[in-house]
């Protein structure tokens, strides 16, 4: 017990003398010297960041599809449940409450689902007092493009609507404010002489045959020329794309909008992570990067029941990640 105890002693103060030793005489790797001397100038040129963490490779199709295909939604969220419907417990308040739904079942000759006056409120409401061009794909009955003229309250604000109905023409109201021309949403044509009559626009609604392929192929001729760069693209009516014979393709508009998210996300798919790092705006390390046209195009997409907002834009330079 005593020889234990004595060893450790020894082991402690062979410790001790070493450490100081080596503090002394700075022979320790990294230690200090005990005297205080002025430190030594070092050239501003001379400094160099510190070397960044050798990131991970991009993740190739082919790497993703290796992984681990066990991970997702918690089957929790997937429980089935049962969803009341309104006509059992009606919470009318807030509906009855909305501005814009007042102004609506006052307008005779149109039809919209109750959660969609929130949504319009949302998107739509920051810029309801603007001077604004706006299309809107399909007019059938009217109602839309006098709910949209009593909406956006700047007297410069034009509605222009589009309908393959030629009875639609007699909406036609020049005097307040409201364009209607008979074309199809699918002709290329047609849509190019209403941006050059009327355009380019600062919100295009697309509210028209709500078959998916017609969507995809407006969006397709308009996005670019016909919707400013500070414009939104918003389509409706997007449960059709579940619905026969409103399902009309393959790939639906939905489809392609989760494609557009990609898409929005393509340079990070196609540079690895320490070509983003810098210090300064100036020490960008890529003078370019290839990706999709619509990469650059795209701002926001928000999603909602039925629904989807593109808010467009210029994105003129690949983002940078800013080291501090």
């Amino acid at each position: 017990m005593v020889g234990a105890l004595m060893k450790q002693l020894v082991r402690g103060l062979g410790r001790f003398v070493w450490y100081h030793t080596t503090r002394i005489f700075h022979r320790g790797q990294g230690a200090e010297s005990a005297v205080s001397v002025a430190p030594r100038a070092i050239p501003a040129t001379s400094i160099r960041p510190a070397a960044p963490v050798e990131p991970p490779e991009t993740a190739t199709p082919a790497r993703i599809e290796a992984l681990n295909n066990l991970v997702g939604l918690d089957p929790k969220y997937e429980r089935l449940v049962q969803w009341r419907s309104y006509r059992k417990n009606v919470p009318t308040q807030e509906i009855l409450s909305d501005p814009l739904y007042q102004s609506w079942i006052t307008t005779p000759g149109g039809h919209k689902w109750s959660h969609y006056f929130a949504i319009y409120q949302a998107v739509f409401g920051p810029r309801r007092a603007e001077p604004l061009s706006i299309l809107e794909i399909g007019v059938l009955g009217g109602a839309s493009l006098r709910l949209w003229k009593r909406y956006f309250t700047h007297p410069g604000t034009l509605i222009v609507g589009i309908d393959i109905l030629p009875e639609c023409i007699k909406f036609d109201a020049p005097a307040d404010g409201i364009r209607v021309r008979i074309g199809s949403q699918t002709d290329a044509g047609f849509l190019k002489r209403v941006v050059e009559e009327f355009g380019p626009f600062d919100l295009i609604i697309d509210d028209g045959s709500h078959h998916s392929s017609h969507m995809i192929a407006s969006f397709n001729h308009l996005y670019a020329e016909g919707l400013k760069e500070s414009g939104i693209y918003f389509v409706e009516d997007l449960h059709a794309n579940y619905w026969h014979p409103w399902r009309d393709s393959r790939r639906s508009f939905l489809d392609m909008c989760k494609e557009l998210l990609e898409h929005m996300h393509a340079h990070y798919q196609r540079a690895a992570p320490q070509a983003f790092l810098i210090n300064r705006p100036s020490d960008q390390p890529m003078a370019a990067l290839e990706v999709p046209l619509i990469t650059t195009m795209i701002k926001e997409i928000r999603f909602f029941d039925s629904m989807v907002a593109i808010y467009k834009t210029h994105r003129e330079y690949i983002p940078y990640y800013l080291r501090a």
